[in-house]
C-alpha cells in the first residue's frame, strides 16, 4: 500500500512535457533524491563539472558565486511544463524589479543530447530571456549530480523527452541550497522575500 501510494505522490509530481499537463512517470525515477526542501550538506559549487552556455564558453557552476542565484532545471522540447517554469523565474526577476542586477538566473537542461548551446540560444530567444539569463548544457553525470543535490527527479521518456519535478531553486552567494518552491505558476513571494534578503548579506 505504502508502494502504490509513494508512486502516485511522484507522478501528481512530475509532468511529462506534452501540449497538456499529465503524468507519464510509471516507475521509480533513476535517482533517490530526498524530499523537497531537504537542504544538502555541501555547496553546489563543489561540482567540479564543466558546463557550457548557450554562447558557448565553458564554466564551472563556482563562477557564479557571489550574487543568490535562481535556478531551474527544464528542457527546450517541452511544450508544457518547461516554458510556464521558465516564465515563473522572468515573473521573478521581473518582481525584483532593480534588485534583479544582483541576481543571477540560470536554467540547466536535462536533455544532454539536444540541447546543444545553439538550441540553448534559440530557445532563450524565443522566451525572450534577457542578458541575466545563463542557459547550460553538461554532461549526463554533471546534470544527474546537480539533480541529486537539488531533490529534483527525472527520467527520460521513450520519445526522449523527459518527465520531471518542477521546481525553483534559489541559492545563496557561496552555493548553498537556500529555499525552494515547487509547482508551476505557483505563489512566488517567498521565494522573492528571500531573495531580496540574501542580497543584502
Amino acid at each position: 500500500m505504502k508502494s502504490l501510494i509513494f508512486i502516485f505522490v511522484c507522478a501528481l509530481a512530475l509532468f511529462s512535457c506534452n501540449n497538456e499537463p499529465k503524468s507519464a512517470f510509471t516507475g521509480t525515477i533513476e535517482n533517490n533524491t530526498a524530499p523537497v526542501g531537504t537542504i544538502p550538506e555541501e555547496s553546489i559549487y563543489n561540482i567540479s563539472d564543466t558546463f557550457t552556455t548557450q554562447n558557448k564558453r565553458e564554466i564551472v557552476l563556482k563562477d557564479f558565486a557571489g550574487k543568490p542565484v535562481v535556478l531551474g532545471m527544464i528542457f527546450t522540447h517541452c511544450t508544457y511544463a518547461c516554458p510556464r517554469l521558465t516564465a515563473d523565474i522572468q515573473n521573478i526577476e521581473k518582481e525584483l524589479g532593480p534588485n534583479a542586477k544582483n541576481v543571477n538566473f540560470i536554467l540547466i537542461s536535462f536533455d544532454t543530447e539536444r540541447d546543444t548551446p545553439a538550441q540553448l540560444e534559440k530557445f532563450k530567444k524565443e522566451m525572450n530571456l534577457d542578458d541575466r539569463f545563463t542557459l547550460l548544457h553538461g554532461s549526463e553525470d554533471a546534470v544527474r549530480t546537480l539533480s541529486v543535490l537539488l531533490n529534483i527527479q527525472f527520467q527520460k521518456n521513450s520519445n526522449g523527452d523527459f518527465s520531471h519535478s518542477n521546481i525553483i531553486s534559489v541559492l545563496d552567494k557561496k552555493g548553498n541550497l537556500a529555499y525552494q518552491k515547487e509547482g508551476i505558476q505557483a505563489d512566488q513571494k517567498e521565494t522573492i522575500k528571500k531573495l531580496s534578503a540574501l542580497t543584502m548579506q
